[in-house]
């Protein structure tokens, strides 16, 4: 039997998740891009948890979007 990894990250999504798409997950001053994305199983304020052709993901949303993405832009000015 396959079984798929399974990951929890803290960081921000980087625009809406959907199906056959891939995930872009700001982490770390980084940008971690997902296979594509075969299931959304849970979507709150606090976190998310989706499933990829390869992993199992749940995304806990710290700190706000709006926080991190700002930061994100910010960097890439520089």
């Amino acid at each position: 039997m396959n079984f798929k990894k399974s990951t929890t990250l803290n960081g921000i999504l980087m625009h809406p998740l959907l199906i056959g798409g891939r995930a872009l997950i700001y982490h770390c001053g980084q940008v971690i891009r997902t296979s594509p994305i075969v299931a959304i199983h849970d979507a709150s304020a606090d976190q998310i948890r989706f499933e990829t052709m390869n992993t199992n993901y749940t995304l806990l949303m710290n700190p706000t979007p709006q926080t991190a993405a700002n930061s994100y832009m910010t960097s890439l000015a520089a």
